[in-house]
């Protein structure tokens, strides 16, 4: 294994030389107090960077890091953050790997616009925009360009938004997909078909269990974290248990294990809405 590099000071470097990007931004466990123990780097964190540009449309490829000084690229992939829907790139480099969220600077300039009139504090799309941010640079962010420039609509942003939240609504929405796919699980386990059921219960099922139980978790006050990160070491041995899955290809066990996470749904969505919504009747 390559040995570790700071490549936060690479990427400055990089940053500073660069006139098309007037924002660098180092996020995530690297730019965290190391007091927080839950959250601060250690050897397998990455580096997180959200980058503000003129030219987002460089990144789409791995051309631009060849200008990278003194570090080699190994894989690169361009996809869409789950969060923004910005492009986001993941990419290996011998010693060292990173995030980054690429923000086009037409569309900071205009939230930075629409701030200063205060729009962020009225209901709708521009509010969940500065929402999805607040949500990712709250825990800590530190501008290694564009500080001037960019940070008081970071710190406004912080201050005026609160992290988006699971309403009831949503939430029963996200119990009604459950359902619909908990049927087709049934229907295909019957079937025959075990790896297409294995994979709708790990990437839909498990995933609905799990964001009902992170809202659940926020409304009683308790620590927790988007995408099940740390989940083994801020959760009961109890909620663990009940959001695992445990899936082997045959056909009684996907059936055990879809039957598992419907009662996990029935069992969060009673602590989150109470009878408001309810399991429906399924031939």
């Amino acid at each position: 294994m390559s040995p570790a590099v700071d490549f936060g000071e690479i990427m400055t470097a990089w940053a500073r030389k660069t006139p098309s990007v007037s924002g660098l931004v180092l996020i995530g466990s690297r730019e965290r107090a190391n007091t927080d123990t839950l959250e601060y780097a250690d050897a397998h964190s990455d580096w997180d960077f959200q980058i503000i540009t003129s030219n987002p449309k460089m990144f789409a490829d791995r051309a631009w890091t060849r200008d990278l000084a003194d570090i080699e690229l190994r894989a690169y992939a361009a996809r869409t953050a789950q969060i923004g829907g910005v492009p986001k790139i993941n990419a290996v480099f011998a010693g060292a790997e990173s995030d980054l969220v690429i923000i086009p600077a037409a569309a900071a300039r205009l939230m930075k616009l629409a701030v200063a009139f205060g729009l962020h504090r009225r209901e709708g799309r521009l509010r969940c925009r500065a929402q999805d941010l607040a949500e990712v640079i709250r825990p800590g962010w530190r501008f290694l360009k564009g500080a001037e420039t960019w940070d008081p609509l970071y710190r406004q942003i912080t201050a005026d938004v609160p992290d988006p939240r699971l309403g009831n609504e949503a939430a029963c929405q996200l119990a009604e997909t459950f359902v619909c796919d908990y049927v087709w699980c049934l229907r295909k386990i019957a079937r025959g078909e075990l790896r297409a059921t294995q994979r709708v219960l790990l990437q839909e099922l498990a995933e609905v269990n799990l964001k009902l139980l992170h809202e659940l978790k926020r409304r009683k006050g308790e620590r927790t974290f988007t995408k099940a990160r740390r989940i083994e070491r801020i959760t009961t041995a109890d909620q663990l248990e009940s959001v695992t899955v445990i899936a082997p290809l045959d056909a009684t066990s996907l059936h055990g294990a879809v039957a598992k996470a419907a009662a996990t749904c029935r069992q969060l969505m009673g602590a989150l809405v109470g009878e408001s919504w309810q399991w429906p009747e399924i031939d």
